[in-house]
């Protein structure tokens, strides 16, 4: 997860040095707007990009930090012998859970066999 991150972090950063690269190789005349509304319209839609992307870096990081909430959550995991209807209940966190094994939180491995299946409870809210 954090490789991800971090991946995505770079990427950007690169982005940015790339264009304030090409913006110091290509400096054009600035010409002068004479109408006001241009200016007025030009500052506006200037203001508007860097409300969209404050709100782009908000969702990301509201959105990341849920993820990361719900990975951690501690889970039921019970699993069941499909023959005999035997029961057994584990508590785990849901990121430890994968199709066949999981990891409890005493950090005991447990395996499921072929004639077991693995049932997650969510914990209720």
């Amino acid at each position: 997860m954090i490789t991800k991150i971090l991946l995505t972090i770079a990427v950007i950063i690169g982005c940015l040095w790339m264009l304030s690269a090409r913006r110091e190789k290509a400096r054009p005349v600035l010409k002068v707007i004479a109408n006001p509304q241009d200016q007025q319209r030009q500052k506006m839609l200037r203001t508007g990009a860097w409300a969209f992307m404050a709100l782009m870096i908000v969702a990301a990081v509201v959105m990341i930090t849920v993820e990361q909430w719900d990975q951690n959550t501690v889970v039921t995991v019970h699993v069941v012998n499909t023959q005999s209807g035997a029961r057994i209940s584990y508590q785990a966190r849901r990121e430890d859970v994968q199709s066949d094994s999981f990891t409890t939180l005493d950090g005991r491995k447990v395996f499921s066999a072929g004639i077991e299946r693995i049932e997650i409870e969510a914990p209720q809210d």
